[in-house]
């Protein structure tokens, strides 16, 4: 469970650290935020089986932000679990 905990807080820590490093992109001094890369399939790949279809993608955004959003993130996850001793 300890370990769910922390891995839930470490995707909402790239999230939100994703999204500030965005919208701070504009500023000169904290647009080094938001330098990073996408990693995995832009167009989807279709497998026809004629009895089955099934479409396999998967795309992820990174950046400065988000990998310090994250660390973030983890350090309070832990903190939490620690809090409700799970």
């Amino acid at each position: 469970m300890r370990k769910v905990i922390i891995i839930v807080f470490c995707v909402l820590g790239m999230i939100v650290g994703i999204a500030l490093g965005e919208a701070v992109s504009g500023i000169g001094a904290l647009s080094w935020l938001s330098i990073g890369g996408q990693i995995g399939l832009k167009t989807p790949l279709t497998v026809d089986l004629s009895f089955l279809q099934f479409t396999i993608g998967i795309w992820c955004k990174v950046s400065i932000g988000g990998v310090i959003g994250m660390v973030l993130f983890a350090f309070l996850g832990k903190l939490v679990t620690g809090w409700i001793k799970v």
